[in-house]
């Protein structure tokens, strides 16, 4: 392969070509390194600055948390609110509504006494009501408790709407109140909101520049979104979040990704959340893939100045073997040529030109005997051409004559009856109903005899044009032999059949067969059998289509009958 190739390509270019390919895998080579070094240290230095992100977002909401529970066990421990837990709730009401003006980011502080019944709330909301099957008062009840992010169960409809519409979702801090000697009397709980989470997750990226495109996925232990988009949804494995660092692959684009989880602070003890920074891999990689254009296209420039320089000296070597080989290829293109000159320049050069020279007088040679061999083998494939042609056309019509009635031009029994059953099959796949027509003209040996058999020819012959006329092209229409006729018609019962019937039995009967002599009138008998699944083949319906027919010429000629309506038992045995 590699020896007809190199025939096939000039010297000159070779060398230029190698030069040039060992010029490009150099360059390809310094690339590849340089881009996968610098892709390397590119995205080691954004994970890194993603896990900064991460652990940022997670001390801070570690510190927040456990600020907001410091503060509600203060609450909870005010020696002066003691007198008021169980006795005065308008003025523990004032009490907890200073406390959320103070931190907006509660929605709503209450207490609810052992019962669970809320004695008093920050704006009224659910006093009365009792909260005895929340998991905060449960839990707050027995010791300070902090519970996950949760929707709004029993604020919804209290609270005024977000306005950004979305729904109301808490964080729930809870701790347990008791009486100057020591006894649980209630439950001190709040319900942070957890917008709070997503103002936190503005600032830590407030102190990044913009251009990083950076952004802040808050999960919980289970691996579900609580703060970014896609509420709910488990985007990441666990393999992922384990491993600290990973790639996101998504319809927007593939994104770096660092995982951090919170640990909790002091006696916080955390809820297992878990911080995912995310950077858009573009991005991370701009300043690699930068360096990596700078140096392919110094590269690529050295390449080509290289194949240039090499391209000239090559042409000076190689210009003798030019001549020669322009001299060959005028001998391809010019219709006149036959023969090249001499070529000087080298012994090599003599002796090649001198091999070219005998070769050509051969091929001249070969040449003519060819043109000679192709002329005599094109006239053999004409004539086996006309041989097969005419082969097709007598066996066309053979087959035409083994299948169609030579006095009416329709199919004959031996054509009609692989049609048939293909129709009998296609019934009994897709129940698709089929009948069976049986036509005989009546009287016909009378015509014969009173008329002659030219006058029944001609009958049998416009009884089984009205017939092939009246059919569809779905439907198939077949002689028999003699005066009977057999038609098979498609996507149609017993009842679209009689219609059919009648309509060509009354057509028949109105036709006069011979205009221009005597008035010769006939007429036919119809029997009818719509195919049934107990039919084996189709040759059972055909039967039972010709006990109809025989009930037509019992009732008196000239009717329509089916066979469902009209055997007797002992017809239907027979059949």
């Amino acid at each position: 392969m590699f020896k007809r190739l190199a025939d096939r390509v000039s010297l000159r270019r070779q060398i230029s070509l190698l030069a040039g390919s060992i010029g490009l895998a150099i360059v390809g080579v310094t690339t590849i390194g340089s881009a996968l070094l610098a892709r390397g240290q590119a995205t080691d230095m954004a994970h890194n600055a993603l896990l900064q992100v991460a652990q940022s977002m997670a001390d801070r909401l570690d510190q927040d948390m456990a600020e907001r529970l410091r503060e509600i066990r203060n609450v909870g421990a005010l020696e002066p609110l003691q007198p008021h837990w169980l006795e005065n709730t308008g003025s523990l009401r004032k009490v907890l509504e200073t406390i959320q003006r103070s931190l907006p980011d509660y929605a709503w502080i209450g207490f609810a006494d052992r019962d669970g019944r809320v004695r008093a709330a920050t704006g009224g909301l659910l006093e009365g009501a009792s909260v005895s099957q929340r998991p905060w008062f449960n839990d707050g009840i027995k010791q300070a408790a902090v519970e996950d992010v949760h929707a709004a169960a029993l604020l919804e409809s209290k609270l005024p709407p977000n306005s950004d519409g979305m729904p109301f979702r808490f964080v729930d801090v809870a701790v347990p109140i008791a009486d100057a000697s020591g006894h649980i009397v209630g439950v001190l709980g709040a319900h942070l909101s957890w917008r709070w989470a997503d103002i936190v997750r503005r600032e830590v990226l407030s102190s990044r520049r913009p251009e990083l495109k950076e952004d802040v996925v808050v999960l919980d232990r289970a691996g579900r979104v609580l703060l970014g988009s896609n509420p709910g949804a488990t985007p990441y494995t666990a393999a992922d979040l384990a491993s600290g660092h990973f790639i996101v692959h998504s319809a927007e684009g593939d994104r770096l990704a660092a995982a951090a989880a919170t640990r909790g602070r002091g006696d916080y003890p955390g809820l297992g959340w878990i911080v995912v920074a995310l950077q858009p891999v573009d991005t991370a990689l701009a300043g690699a893939n930068r360096l990596t254009a700078l140096i392919l296209l110094l590269g690529l420039a050295t390449a080509v100045l290289g194949v240039v320089a090499i391209w000239w000296a090559a042409a000076r070597l190689t210009r003798p073997l030019a001549q020669l080989t322009g001299a060959l290829d005028r001998i391809g293109r010019e219709p006149n040529a036959r023969m090249t000159r001499h070529v000087h320049g080298s012994p090599e050069v003599l002796r090649l030109s001198a091999s070219v020279r005998s070769l050509l007088r051969r091929i001249g040679t070969a040449e003519a005997e060819a043109r000679l061999v192709e002329a005599e083998a094109s006239q053999a494939v004409h004539a086996a051409q006309d041989r097969v042609r005419r082969l097709g056309a007598d066996l066309h019509a053979m087959q035409v004559l083994a299948e169609t009635d030579a006095l009416t031009g329709l199919l004959n029994r031996r054509a009609f009856l692989p049609l048939a059953n293909d129709a009998m099959s296609y019934f009994k796949r897709y129940r698709r109903s089929i009948c069976i027509l049986m036509i005989d003209i009546d009287h016909f040996k009378g015509v014969n005899d009173l008329y002659g058999h030219a006058a029944g020819d001609e009958v049998i012959r416009q009884v089984g044009r009205i017939i092939s006329e009246a059919i569809r092209t779905t439907d198939k229409v077949a002689r028999f032999g003699g005066e009977e006729f057999v038609v098979l018609l498609r996507e149609t019962d017993l009842k679209g059949a009689a219609l059919f019937a009648d309509r060509i039995r009354q057509t028949v009967a109105n036709t006069v067969f011979e205009p221009e002599g005597p008035c010769l009138r006939s007429t036919i008998s119809i029997g009818m059998a719509e195919a049934e699944f107990t039919d084996g083949d189709i040759d059972h319906t055909i039967e039972r289509a010709d006990c109809a027919l025989y009930a037509a010429k019992s009732d008196g000629r000239n009717c329509v009958r089916s066979f469902a309506a009209t055997a007797s038992p002992s017809l239907r045995a027979a059949a």
